[in-house]
């Protein structure tokens, strides 16, 4: 199965040219200055950036930006991000990480040019025991937990996480690991191709426990989600050309800067077995 954040790189370059006839196969020159991801959680205070330079599709990865200038204003003021040496990612401490009613806005400065992208955050709904996206069903001494990667048709769009509790998200993480579970306000992509159901399992022992995160998103986050998946997940069962992906980042950059509120808890999953 594909995963997300490592083929984003790959989606913005290849995208701009999936409709043009001719391409010189010697000319490697990335359609993007820049790719920008992260964003601000209300999790931890700890915020994360992280500054690509695209992948080329004849013989260059991605490469770390190093040297940019990276500002967030949280609604009240501007907070420097400092950069973490040879990541490309960029961090600072934002206390007002609960800003619901002003967007977060992000600059990026590198090379004499400016990138801007602004997301608000939406209050996440608390997890509710009575709804969360998994069955579990007994086997071997213990259970087994299946959850779909994707459900669609619901009210309000938002992002899980469902790990065992030895394990943590980490808004630092970019390198893809990290199973999510959407929920889309979207239907699915294509109804007269039913989609082959995308899941992960996780077998518990009688006495196990699972971390549960959710995720807001706001209307434009979720929108460009979905889209990515359409270039992904359904690519195979579309009967239309997927979208055309473009983030919220201006100028010749692409990718996303979101705002999200986390809410998490710890469910013994003999409790969710109903």
């Amino acid at each position: 199965m594909k995963k997300l954040p490592q083929i984003l790189v790959l989606i913005f370059f290849i995208a701009p040219f999936s409709s043009c006839q001719k391409h010189d196969a010697n000319d490697s020159t990335p359609t993007y200055d820049l790719i920008i991801e992260g964003g601000i959680n209300s999790l931890t205070h700890y915020q994360f950036i992280r500054i690509s330079k695209p992948a080329d599709l004849y013989s260059k990865p991605s490469q770390p930006v190093s040297g940019a200038k990276v500002v967030v204003n949280d609604g009240s003021k501007d907070v420097v991000f400092t950069e973490i040496p040879g990541k490309g990612v960029y961090t600072a401490s934002i206390i007002n990480n609960k800003n619901y009613n002003d967007p977060y806005k992000l600059t990026v400065a590198y090379e004499g040019k400016y990138y801007t992208a602004t997301d608000l955050m939406p209050a996440v709904l608390p997890v509710d025991s009575s709804y969360i996206p998994l069955s579990v069903k007994s086997k071997d001494n213990g259970y087994q937990v299946t959850i779909p990667k994707h459900i669609f048709g619901v009210s309000v769009a938002q992002r899980w996480l469902i790990i065992s509790t030895n394990q943590r998200w980490r808004p630092s993480q970019f390198d893809g690991k990290n199973k999510y579970n959407y929920s889309h306000t979207f239907g699915a992509p294509n109804a007269l191709n039913p989609l082959k159901q995308q899941q992960y399992i996780i077998n518990t022992r009688p006495d196990d426990s699972l971390k549960i995160y959710k995720f807001s998103l706001s209307y434009t986050y979720s929108t460009y989600l979905y889209n990515i998946f359409q270039e992904t997940d359904w690519r195979g069962v579309l009967s239309s050309t997927p979208a055309n992906v473009k983030g919220n980042i201006s100028g010749n950059a692409n990718g996303f800067f979101y705002a999200i509120d986390v809410d998490t808890i710890i469910r013994a999953v003999k409790d969710l077995n109903n």
